[in-house]
Formats: C-alpha cells, sequence, structure tokens
C-alpha cells in the first residue's frame, strides 16, 4: 500500500477548497480571473461525491473553468467594466467660455460662470487670460477647468 493511499482524504473538500482559493484569489483582484475556477471545482466536487474516478473529477473541473472562461468572460467582463459614461462636467470639455475673473496661475485667481455655477480656471500653460477674455476648456482637474486662450486654441487646430 502506498503512502498516498494510506492517508484518508475526501475529493470532496479537496476540490471545495480549491474552489474557495480561487474564490478568494476572485475577491482580492476583482479582475474575473479565478471565479471559473471557483465553478469548475463545484462541479468537480458534486462529481467526487458521486464516487466519479478521480481522473473523470480533474476533467470536468478543467473542461468546465476552461468554457466558462472562454464564453462567459467576455460578457461578463463587458457587463463589470462597461462603457465610460461621461460626467455633465465632461461636456464642459471644448466649451468656450468668458472669463470673469483675470486668470493668473501664480495668484491663484481665475473665475467663469457656467449657467448658474462659477468654476475655477487655471490656463494649461501658464498665461494670463484677461478679465473678459474667451477661453476654451481643454480638461478638468478636480473642480477646476484647465483651460486656453481662444487665440491659443485657434493656433492649435
Amino acid at each position: 500500500m502506498s503512502a498516498l493511499q494510506s492517508i484518508p482524504f475526501s475529493m470532496v473538500a479537496v476540490w471545495i477548497i480549491i474552489a474557495g482559493v480561487a474564490l478568494l484569489i476572485e475577491a482580492i483582484t476583482t479582475g474575473l480571473s479565478s471565479i471559473w475556477f471557483t465553478a469548475g471545482g463545484f462541479v468537480a466536487a458534486i462529481a467526487a461525491a458521486l464516487n466519479a474516478p478521480i481522473p473523470v473529477q480533474v476533467v470536468l473541473f478543467l473542461v468546465v473553468s476552461i468554457a466558462l472562461m472562454l464564453l462567459v468572460r467576455p460578457l461578463a467582463k463587458k457587463k463589470v467594466t462597461g462603457e465610460i459614461t461621461p460626467t455633465n462636467a465632461d461636456s464642459l470639455i471644448g466649451r468656450r467660455l468668458v472669463v470673469i475673473e483675470e486668470v493668473n496661475n501664480r495668484e491663484k485667481t481665475g473665475k467663469a460662470k457656467v449657467g448658474d455655477i462659477d468654476w475655477t480656471l487655471r490656463s494649461v500653460n501658464g498665461t494670463v487670460i484677461p478679465e473678459g477674455g474667451i477661453v476654451v476648456v481643454k480638461d478638468i482637474e478636480g473642480t477646476k477647468l484647465l483651460v486656453v486662450s481662444e487665440a491659443e486654441a485657434a493656433a492649435e487646430a
């Protein structure tokens, strides 16, 4: 009798542990990388509980895990990551605004009104833009609109 045969163990327990470890890894990484092995482990555990031979359990584990990964992962990944939905603030990028307070990065000044909201402006390249000047929004950083003068925006185009 070999040493392996003398150690009492349950393949059901082995497969449940494998499934649990895969689930734990999935919970830590949240990248849809190992959830498939959790399902494969549970299918193999059921096969073990039904006294299927170990090679059959291994094949079921591999087939179920790989099949789920290949067939379901692309759909699940698309659902989980989805499309990036622009916010209302994102709609300001490219918009022209009238400066209501001089834009001066050194002095930390600069404002424009969008609807009823005053936005803080910062010049992308440090240019001072006078009150009444027209700016084009290039980006948003937190609660600040990063802008260039209309002339600079035209030169870029």
